[in-house]
């Protein structure tokens, strides 16, 4: 149980909550912003002194019960829900990361994915493999010894003009990574995330918010310096034989010109 990170969790979750989205009046002479612990152990149907424990980090441990209360008085979402489970230890038990290393189907599903770019991260998000399409699309993983995919993004100055949404992926990836550690903890992945929080303001700024998402299909823009725009659609798939690991597509968007422009990047 990670019982200083839950605390933190529910107390920044309790204070983002007003009492009208819970149906409680605004007034009584609040001095500070979100719901009072009162209000959050009253609807979680727990006990004041209890809450205070789990806020300040002195729980050893928490019951599903206690944390599925909790989660419905603070309105989690279901990524939130998740990652309280999983600063608790509870629920179902946390696949092992450790051990694990690259085999040749990694490098087999990748390849067999061209000509669309694609990657392999492991579970502390370390690029284990990637395909041809990739490196053209991101020459600079070929370039940097060990690719991390968040190094990558928040240490390479030219990411920042060619990711036309830098900003906006930053934030993602803050978010993704934290829940991701609550599902997948390991102490590689822990100590990149405070490594990262110490040295880049924009991932340590979008990591105190305590915020978490799942991964989403998306679109992504990139900006290439001799064919303009290039628009993928951009997909993840869990490899469920190696826990916390993943597989990154980016497949060229319909109705727009990137599969052609892309073509010329690759035979540039």
């Amino acid at each position: 149980m990670k019982a200083d990170e839950l605390g933190e969790f529910l107390r920044s979750r309790r204070e983002r909550l007003r009492p009208a989205d819970v149906g409680l009046p605004a007034g009584g002479g609040r001095r500070a912003e979100g719901l009072r612990r009162e209000e959050v152990a009253v609807l979680a149907n727990i006990g004041v002194s209890w809450l205070t424990r789990l806020e300040q980090g002195r729980a050893n441990r928490v019951s599903a019960e206690v944390l599925d209360g909790l989660a419905t008085a603070l309105r989690l979402s279901p990524p939130e829900r998740a990652h309280l489970f999983g600063l608790a230890d509870v629920g179902q038990p946390t696949p092992s990361v450790a051990g694990q290393s690259a085999d040749a189907s990694q490098r087999v599903l990748v390849d067999g994915l061209e000509p669309n770019p694609a990657y392999v991260l492991d579970h502390a998000w370390n690029l284990v493999c990637w395909n041809d399409a990739e490196s053209a699309l991101f020459p600079v993983i070929v370039e940097t010894p060990d690719p991390n995919l968040l190094r990558l993004t928040l240490e390479t100055p030219a990411l920042r003009e060619f990711m036309t949404d830098w900003s906006d992926e930053v934030v993602r990836l803050a978010r993704q990574f934290r829940l991701h550690l609550g599902q997948f903890p390991s102490p590689e992945g822990s100590a990149l995330a405070d490594e990262l929080r110490a040295q880049h303001p924009e991932f340590a700024a979008a990591w105190k918010g305590h915020d978490v998402a799942v991964f989403s299909p998306q679109t992504r823009r990139f900006a290439h310096v001799t064919e303009g725009e290039l628009v993928f659609d951009h997909h993840r798939l869990f490899l469920p034989d190696h826990p916390g690991w993943s597989a990154v597509i980016y497949t060229p968007a319909a109705e727009t010109p990137t599969r052609e422009r892309f073509g010329r990047v690759r035979a540039g």
